[in-house]
């Protein structure tokens, strides 16, 4: 969108006119009255709308003349094949949020895995240890009615865990619960059988006594049973090769995020609205027609932003400064108005031949001097007169 202003040659006409027709007038007041009067003309913002993509235009939503608010839709490009890609980008988005979840799960599943196949292989080790260390050292009395108490807290365990695991069944054949209760109820009955199993073994060598080769039997299934327990914890890098995956996953999810969020930004370029209120000054696309990426679809005049540009030479800048106000005049509509003083430039713009009775003519600096207007009846084009009263010209 740009901004343009009306050029400074038509005040510099306008002025020769008035001018003229001042010095033709009755009424003229002299040469003296003409030097403090400058003339410009009222110029307005326009603001050039243009897509920032090219395409086909589908709707044209306003005509020349037509009073819009900001915000306003004023043209819409055709967004069928971009309503077509975001229907991808969308699928594609949902499948990495489903991925993203199972990898998360899958995390849960062998981190619970691991974690019952490492105690279990640990409380392997601790009975085949128990075995081994019964096996060498041989069993009083005592040890054996211990071992008998242990066989029969042995036997509960297991009734209670196989009483578990069946209620454990039921419910999950009912969708009561999850797999992951149905795991654990099974690991506890595993291990309880396993625990009873390590017990009676226990008890008959205690009871029997133990033989060289039993003996060696007995070191031989603890280191087996240490074994096993080592690779159960080796097992636990899987938890984190799967929480690898849920990075991963987490990262196209962020992809496909972006992808939708761009063709998103894309669809709102195809609806092209006013971004201040005015009247549409043209319109020069019609609907179908293809536009390329910046072309001017429409140029707005801003609602209420008029000014005028006055040349004055340095002596006149001495009383003036920005934000004093000044009434001017303006003969369209026959009636002063009251502006502001904007800006005065900082350089001159050009120079003028000005006479004097001791040098001749001599350069004069015109300084530019802007002023914002305040009458809501001002259009573009009238002519706007400002007479400096009191002037210090010292000429």
């Amino acid at each position: 969108m740009h901004k343009r202003s009306w050029l400074g040659v038509i005040g510099f006409l306008a002025c020769i006119v008035l001018v003229g027709g001042y010095l033709l007038s009755p009424g003229a007041n002299g040469a003296a009255d003409l030097a403090n009067r400058h003339v410009g003309v009222v110029e307005g913002t326009e603001v050039d709308l243009a897509f920032k993509m090219g395409g086909s235009i589908k709707e044209v939503l306003v005509k020349e003349g037509d009073t819009v608010k900001a915000g306003q839709p004023i043209a819409l490009l055709d967004s069928d094949e971009l309503l077509a890609k975001r229907q991808q980008a969308q699928a594609a988005y949902q499948l990495a949020l489903t991925k993203w979840e199972q990898a998360k799960k899958g995390v849960s599943v062998t981190d619970d895995a691991s974690s019952a196949q490492i105690r279990q292989t640990q409380a392997a080790v601790e009975a085949a240890r128990a075995q081994y260390e019964a096996n060498k050292n041989g069993a009083r009395p005592e040890e054996i009615a211990q071992l008998e108490a242990k066989l029969q807290a042995a036997r509960t365990a297991k009734q209670v865990a196989q009483t578990s695991l069946d209620r454990v069944k039921k419910l999950y054949e009912e969708g009561a619960v999850a797999k992951t209760a149905l795991e654990e109820a099974q690991m506890q009955f595993d291990k309880a059988q396993a625990e009873l199993s390590a017990v009676e073994e226990q008890l008959k060598m205690a009871q029997s006594g133990s033989r060289r080769e039993q003996l060696e039997a007995a070191k031989a299934q603890w280191e087996q049973a240490e074994a096993a327990y080592q690779q159960a914890v080796a097992g636990r890098g899987q938890v984190g090769l799967k929480q690898l995956d849920v990075q991963q996953a987490e990262a196209a999810v962020q992809q496909a995020k972006g992808a939708l969020a761009e063709i998103d930004a894309y669809l709102n370029d195809t609806r092209l609205v006013a971004p201040v209120a005015g009247v549409v000054k043209s319109v020069a696309v019609q609907k179908g027609e293809l536009v390329a990426q910046g072309f001017t679809v429409a140029t707005i005049q801003a609602e209420g932003e008029h000014f005028v540009k006055f040349y004055l030479d340095e002596n006149e800048l001495g009383k003036l400064n920005v934000g004093q106000k000044a009434t001017l005049y303006v003969p369209a509509l026959g009636k002063e108005v009251e502006g502001t003083i904007a800006a005065i430039a900082p350089a001159a713009d050009f120079a003028v031949k000005k006479a004097t009775q001791e040098l001749g003519d001599r350069d004069v600096r015109a300084f530019q001097v802007k002023l914002s207007l305040h009458d809501p009846q001002l259009r573009p084009g009238y002519s706007v007169e400002w007479r400096l009263e009191g002037a210090d010209r010292r000429e």
